[in-house]
């Protein structure tokens, strides 16, 4: 072949048939779902502790006093329910989020995030198709927690609203929190291991946010602080509607998804500033792909 034809089939352009969002995300959730059935055993353990996290605190209900979480204004339920939804949602959250990290880092791991974002994939798609599967699997460990709680003795107080009202402040949640994991995905970008945002988070939510105890038992400052967490909010909206039979026309519930608003239009914002930032620096200094 000559030079000049050489030159010419470089130079021509090619173009690619342009693959809708929707279709793009549902590949990134199909893949991440093979992966994740083909670790069966692995599979099976986290079940297992999802199951064997709702027992040990159905018997720490056992020596526990119900008083103050009524005082807390959950009506129904007692301890166990109060801490059911507790760690459910909490256990929801923490997948979620270190999910979104764990994908990034299997995607450097493998060598396969570089060809990913050298597609025709811009990274707000790849955030979102690497964030719909981790959110989708919680999603299955929170009904399994849920279930278990039942069959052990939760007990709700649900109306015809307030079901509806509860799915819609996990759905906040799951806003919120995405704005969270993509924060922390950023970072990971470029310190690779040891991301202290994902661990803080974690581990603060649990002991302020009413995962546990209601906030009220908690000294000023500290119910204070754990009001600047979106999980508090979360947990205090769900609660009211599962244990109380409030809807999102109680002024307490109304008030729960008001802060989950604001604090999801403040983040989100800044999280994609974060991981854009990030991703920009990997790829100057030419480490996107290591690990």
């Amino acid at each position: 072949m000559k030079d000049e034809q050489i030159i010419q089939l470089l130079s021509e352009k090619i173009f690619l048939r342009k693959t809708s969002t929707p279709r793009m995300v549902a590949s990134f959730v199909i893949r991440d779902f093979k992966v994740w059935w083909s670790y069966k055993l692995w599979t099976s353990l986290d079940v297992a502790g999802t199951v064997f996290s709702v027992v040990t605190y159905y018997l720490f209900s056992l020596i526990t006093t119900s008083q103050q979480v009524q005082e807390a204004g959950y009506s129904v339920g007692g301890y166990f329910t109060f801490a059911l939804i507790g760690i459910a949602f909490q256990r929801y959250v923490s997948f979620a989020v270190e999910g979104i990290n764990d994908s990034i880092r299997d995607e450097q791991w493998n060598g396969t995030i570089e060809t990913i974002l050298s597609a025709a994939t811009d990274f707000k798609t790849f955030l979102l198709g690497e964030v719909c599967f981790s959110f989708i699997i919680s999603t299955a460990f929170l009904i399994i927690s849920m279930l278990v709680g039942i069959l052990l003795g939760a007990s709700f107080n649900i109306t015809l609203l307030s079901i509806p009202s509860a799915i819609l402040m996990s759905f906040l949640l799951i806003s919120s929190h995405m704005a969270v994991g993509v924060l922390s995905t950023g970072i990971i970008m470029k310190t690779k291991e040891g991301n202290p945002l994902t661990w803080a988070f974690s581990w603060i939510t649990q002991l302020i946010s009413g995962v546990f105890y209601p906030l009220n038992l908690l000294p000023w400052y500290l119910g204070w602080l754990g009001r600047l967490f979106p999980l508090t909010y979360t947990l205090d909206g769900i609660r009211l509607c599962l244990q109380s039979g409030q809807t999102l026309f109680s002024p307490a519930v109304i008030s729960d998804v008001a802060s989950l608003i604001i604090f999801t239009l403040a983040a989100t914002p800044i999280a994609l500033f974060v991981f854009k930032k990030g991703y920009n620096a990997a790829r100057r200094d030419g480490s996107l792909g290591q690990y």
